[in-house]
């Protein structure tokens, strides 16, 4: 099943799924909300939580809003105003801007950029959100796809992504998307404010004496030779025992002699050069 389709599949299963409200999102610094009153519209107010956490309101002066969902926060405000200043006091409150918890997906996926972090979502919605895995050749692998997500330290704060390649190794899962999508929670992890979801290439590179150069498709199980076979083969002038594959190390390029049933990854530059004899 191709991974598309598994996409979709796990769309609808999160549609048909328990409903998730504002109410159970945490207010944090410089998220905008809407206070509402009911029959009293002159306390309307739109409000910025501070970057201390507060907010301030009528009758109720200052709340300490950081932590709290929606809901507990308009049962605080409730029972601050009643009864003293306001019988069966009835609030409702909506989230207009999110800005306090988000996450980012990066790499190969068709949008990627900085989400709002707005309910307990795992890595296959939050994929889902950017759009999906994107090749770059037309279609999706079946398999072998992986993301890494880069966990987030408690309580740091960052305004952009954290790529792996700079990230120490105990802030960095790798995850099989085969088995996030069939429910693994070892894969299908929860997002948490801060994380970083990077897709790595699905792609590899061949050049050299190859009739096709160019950016081709990786398969679950390539060789060497299945890639260049991809390229129309070899030309009269290739050597075929000299081929090298051109590898990303933990942010080195490594260069690797290898055979024609060598295993390739995506990302790989395969490198078959000329014969001088």
């Amino acid at each position: 099943m191709q991974l598309s389709r598994l996409f979709l599949i796990i769309f609808l299963l999160i549609l048909s799924g328990p409903a998730w409200g504002q109410d159970d999102y945490r207010l944090g610094p410089e998220d905008e909300i809407e206070i509402r009153v009911w029959s009293h519209d002159d306390l309307t107010r739109k409000i910025r939580v501070g970057l201390d956490g507060d907010i301030s309101f009528p009758f109720v002066g200052t709340v300490k809003a950081r932590g709290l969902t929606i809901l507990e926060l308009q049962k605080e405000l409730e029972r601050r105003m009643g009864p003293d200043y306001i019988v069966d006091p009835r609030v409702s409150i909506v989230v207009t801007e999110y800005k306090s918890q988000k996450f980012y997906v990066v790499g190969n996926v068709q949008k990627p950029g900085t989400y709002p972090l707005t309910k307990a979502i795992k890595v296959t919605e939050a994929i889902s959100q950017a759009g999906g895995i994107s090749s770059g050749t037309g279609r999706l692998p079946t398999s072998g796809v992986v993301a890494i997500l880069v966990r987030a330290r408690q309580g740091e704060q960052s305004d952009r992504p954290r790529l792996p390649d700079k990230m120490p190794a105990d802030q960095k899962i790798t995850v099989s998307m085969s088995a996030a999508l069939a429910g693994d929670p070892k894969h299908n992890l929860e997002i948490k404010n801060g994380d970083t979801i990077y897709v790595p290439n699905l792609t590899v590179y061949v050049s050299g004496e190859v009739k096709t150069p160019g950016r081709y498709l990786y398969e679950e199980n390539m060789t060497v030779l299945m890639a260049i076979t991809m390229a129309q083969g070899l030309t009269d002038k290739a050597s075929s025992r000299s081929v090298k594959i051109i590898r990303d190390q933990d942010g080195t390029k490594k260069t690797i002699k290898v055979n024609m049933d060598d295993p390739v990854r995506p990302g790989d530059n395969i490198v078959v050069p000329e014969s001088w004899f």
